[in-house]
């Protein structure tokens, strides 16, 4: 503890030249009184603690008159003290080598008595517990949690961080977009990729511009290319942007906490990300139950992590459950945990509207006024505004007591020529037509007593005189 002392005293005379950036500074790093070994820093300290707690300005008068000892040797200490550090702006140095140095003696004495207490014949379980104790007090760092005065938390104004998409997600939080299966999801992110890569609106909104990371689990790499030539095209932009990034993870098994590393080290290679999108969010699950908000919290505090680490805003793709939308609530329209629409700073929906191909975006943010809703046509390979359609006219169930009326036809109009295997047919017919299982069935059994399908040896079903 003997080299923490020129510590001490530079650090006091930090606090006494600027007391309300300083001491908030200390305060977070985790100085307490007992940190001090120079009995002079230490009365300087806990006098400036009273200052602050009554609200009263620190000054070295002020503060010699609560030290102990004759006020005139006090003040020409603190002199000393305000010589070895003119200015407050190395104050968080000093703070984290006089905190460093306070939890290592901590933990030295603990260990200390640790030892003395077994070999005394000391019970073990106690002596583990007293150690255990010991680290839960000093734990955290100068970079852990502290618990402090709201005042001193508010002392020094924080200036906003750059919003990545302007009304709806600032950088180091989590948005999260889910719509029915199959409904272009991806091609939304990948159009947001490049939108924040050159600084282009993406939907209704302005992004700022900034390096991007798109992180592909689900599309295999051959498409991937396609997809992003044609997306930059479609953008008129001339070629994919310089500051988008992808990593290829499709085939692996990783959950959002292993991509921090990479992300981090990428970061310090060629600089921060304005935004990372991982997707599709599934992909990063790591077996956790869908339904399961205490799984799905993990899940959420991962992507957390992620942004906070990485400083970017982080945006993922999930997916409606099964059925009609319109008459669900928007926060409620996602796939398995509640935690999925509530945990994320920012919530987007894409839900069917009425006009065929369309469908209606809300919006809810925890930063912003929530944004009014639009609607997007789907013009492929891009999400259009369209700007003329009602977004309150969403696709809305059959009327109650009748039954919607399909034909074998209805659904074999939605087989593409390549063809489908049943559970991938099925539910296309379900996400697309509201065909219930049961009825799927009835349905295809009719489709292949009539010829309209067939079915090969692989399980593929193709439309009558379809590619084989």
């Amino acid at each position: 503890m003997k080299d923490s002392m020129p510590a001490e005293r530079a650090l006091i005379g930090a606090i006494l030249q600027d007391a309300e950036s300083a001491y908030p500074v200390a305060v977070a790093a985790g100085v307490v009184d007992a940190a001090f070994t120079d009995a002079l820093c230490r009365d300087a300290w806990m006098a400036v603690r009273r200052l602050r707690d009554t609200g009263k300005p620190v000054d070295p008068l002020t503060v010699s008159e609560l030290m102990r000892g004759e006020q005139s040797a006090n003040l020409l200490a603190l002199g000393e003290c305000m010589d070895l550090c003119p200015t407050a702006t190395n104050a968080r140095a000093y703070a984290e080598q006089v905190a460093d140095a306070y939890r290592r003696e901590s933990l030295r004495t603990a260990a200390r008595l640790a030892v003395e207490t077994l070999e005394k014949g000391g019970a073990v379980d106690d002596v583990a517990a007293q150690l255990r104790a010991a680290g839960e007090a000093v734990e955290g760092g100068s970079g852990g949690p502290q618990i402090v005065a709201a005042r001193d938390f508010t002392a020094t104004p924080l200036p906003e961080p750059p919003q990545v998409i302007h009304g709806v997600i600032r950088a180091g939080q989590v948005g999260m977009m889910a719509a029915s299966s199959k409904a272009g999801k991806s091609w939304a992110l990948l159009a947001l990729a490049n939108a924040v890569a050159t600084g282009r609106d993406w939907l209704a909104w302005q992004t700022t511009a900034g390096r991007v990371l798109y992180v592909n689990a689900e599309l295999p790499e051959f498409d991937l290319q396609g997809r992003l030539e044609r997306v930059a095209a479609a953008l008129g932009l001339d070629g994919i942007p310089a500051g988008l990034d992808v990593l290829h993870l499709r085939g692996t098994s990783k959950t959002i906490r292993e991509l921090v590393a990479p992300v981090l080290r990428q970061q310090g290679k060629a600089g921060p990300y304005a935004l990372v999108l991982p997707d599709p969010l599934y992909a990063f699950g790591g077996g956790r139950d869908e339904n399961s908000n205490s799984e799905q919290a993990k899940t959420m505090a991962e992507l957390s992590e992620l942004a906070e680490r990485s400083g970017a805003a982080v945006w993922v793709a999930h997916h409606f459950s099964k059925g009609n939308k319109s008459q669900t609530d928007h926060l409620d329209r996602a796939s398995g945990a509640g935690m999925y629409a509530r945990a994320p700073d920012v919530f987007a929906t894409f839900t069917r509207h009425e006009e065929e191909d369309c469908f209606t975006v809300e919006t809810t943010c925890r930063s912003f006024p929530r944004p009014e809703p639009f609607v997007v046509r789907w013009e492929y390979p891009l999400w259009r505004i369209s700007a003329e359609l009602d977004p309150e006219r969403l696709k809305q169930h059959p009327k109650p007591g009748r039954t919607a009326r399909f034909t074998p036809t209805s659904i074999v109009e939605i087989l593409p020529d390549a063809g489908m295997r049943f559970a991938d047919w099925q539910r296309a017919a379900e996400n697309t037509l509201d065909v219930k299982a049961s009825r799927f069935a009835q349905l295809l059994k009719l489709a292949k007593a009539g010829g309209l399908v067939s079915q090969d040896v692989f399980g593929m079903y193709r439309k009558a005189g379809g590619e084989p």
